[in-house]
């Protein structure tokens, strides 16, 4: 049963893609020395985590007379420092009976990991927040990094779903033999307020569409979804975690949602009235949406900042709802 307060998932045109491809790398499985791997990048709170965790819950594991069935298995990386960490922590997520700690060697893990896939029947293995895997980390160690990955292919004859930040891709590309063995890559977009917002009201809609609202008020019409936009920059996260924050005043209040429970969303927040989207006059609104992803920097010493954040542009509007390109000042 569904926690009262759990956002929905809201399955997109990209979402309905994404998952054909997944559905149909199971199908096939890991052809000899190919490139049936996948890449799945997004900005921080661009939904892909939820996305692959989604669809894993579609596939879940089930305990059988002679074995455990794991046609889909989903590992979250949580920083490994090392070769035998990673397979650790893969083998966590599969239910190791000795929770990783019998591979005493990366060699002893690849060879667990292979065992079990083999054992349980595994179709594909999901790995989120590769990102963390790589983060400050010297170029020497980052390209030892690679193989992790490399091997965990070679080694289990399994498809593999990368997932994390953008820049992650920079890392990929870097290893010729990694490179070439992800065929598929996916970047997860944010919603845009310059171009196609019709995509974001209709997000919206569906999103929302179980719940309860005044009778004068919507979440989609045009000046409360710029004004939610001009909140979350068209992250998804934001925008749902908003209207989350929102409907649980409102169930608390016992009251149907209204503009004013998402102004006392911020408030709560400790932002004054002043800088709140959600009664600022429409004009001092600002909307910035995302125009270039985050990067991998290159950089001779691993003490320094590899990454460089997302770049955004600013828009207003006028009176009459008309975007209007302009400086953050």
């Amino acid at each position: 049963m569904q926690h009262p307060h759990t956002n929905p998932f809201v399955v997109t045109g990209a979402v309905k893609r994404i998952f054909r491809l997944l559905d149909s790398l199971r199908a096939q499985g890991c052809i000899e020395e190919n490139d049936t791997n996948c890449l799945i990048t997004g900005e921080s709170g661009s939904g892909k985590s939820e996305l692959v965790k989604q669809y894993a819950a579609k596939y879940p594991r089930r305990e059988l007379s002679e074995y455990t069935h794991i046609p889909v298995l989903y590992v979250r990386l949580r920083s490994p420092q090392t070769a035998k960490a990673f397979t650790e922590q893969i083998l966590v997520a599969m239910g190791d009976p000795q929770g990783g700690k019998g591979a005493k060697t990366k060699e002893k893990g690849f060879d667990l990991i292979r065992n079990f896939c083999l054992e349980c029947g595994v179709e594909l293995i999901i790995l989120d927040e590769v990102q963390t895997v790589i983060q400050n980390r010297s170029p020497g160690v980052i390209a030892s990094i690679s193989d992790w990955f490399k091997d965990l292919m070679n080694d289990t004859k399994v498809p593999v779903v990368m997932v994390g930040m953008p820049w992650c891709r920079s890392f990929v590309e870097e290893n010729d033999q990694l490179d070439t063995r992800i065929g598929y890559r996916y970047y997860l977009e944010t919603f845009r307020v310059s171009s196609q917002f019709s995509y974001f009201i209709r997000f919206l809609e569906l999103f929302s569409k179980n719940y309860e609202f005044d009778s004068d008020f919507s979440l989609t019409d045009t000046e409360m979804a710029y004004r939610l936009f001009a909140y979350s920059s068209g992250v998804i996260r934001a925008t749902t975690g908003q209207i989350l924050r929102a409907k649980i005043l409102a169930s608390a209040s016992d009251k149907k949602m209204g503009l004013s429970f998402f102004q006392e969303a911020i408030r709560i927040r400790g932002i004054k009235d002043g800088n709140n989207v959600f009664i600022m006059p429409i004009k001092d609104i600002r909307l910035r949406e995302i125009v270039n992803p985050s990067q991998w920097v290159q950089q001779k010493s691993y003490r320094k900042e590899r990454f460089r954040s997302a770049q955004f542009k600013s828009y207003m509007l006028t009176g009459k709802l008309e975007l209007i390109e302009c400086n953050d000042d």
